[in-house]
């Protein structure tokens, strides 16, 4: 998987053309990443900063959370999962950050897609549920 370099970006100072940017690249990489777990039922899910809290692209399935998340004090992006009980469960478990710089390798990216696999009870075999 190959981020885009506005994932790498100081934003600190970014207008809010840049955050729409990098919004959409978020998006993209999230469609990316069902698309490979061959997610049959999801939602991208939007939620641009605020004063006290980053910005936040998700990808939202009935067990797992996939987060890409802005934040301003710091020069990357953060990816995140976390789990979750259903989908009235908004808060999830704890978020399980993944290094971009490991995800971008191809050993780095399926073994990021293995442990979602695991965490979401995808089976591998079929790419349906268990």
């Amino acid at each position: 998987m190959k981020f885009p370099k506005l994932f790498y970006a100081d934003c600190r100072s970014a207008s809010a053309g840049a955050a729409v940017g990098l919004q959409q690249q978020a998006s993209r990489v999230l469609r990316r990443v069902a698309q490979d777990l061959r997610l049959r039922s999801h939602e991208i899910v939007v939620e641009p900063s605020r004063r006290n809290s980053p910005g936040r692209v998700s990808l939202r399935t009935e067990t797992l959370f996939i987060d890409v998340l802005d934040r301003p004090c710091q020069k990357a992006v953060a990816l995140s999962f976390r789990t979750r009980r259903g989908r009235s469960d908004l808060t999830g478990g704890g978020e399980n950050y993944g290094p971009l710089e490991q995800i971008e390798t191809t050993c780095g990216y399926q073994s990021f897609l293995d442990g979602l696999r695991l965490a979401s009870g995808v089976d591998t075999s079929s790419g349906g549920r268990r």
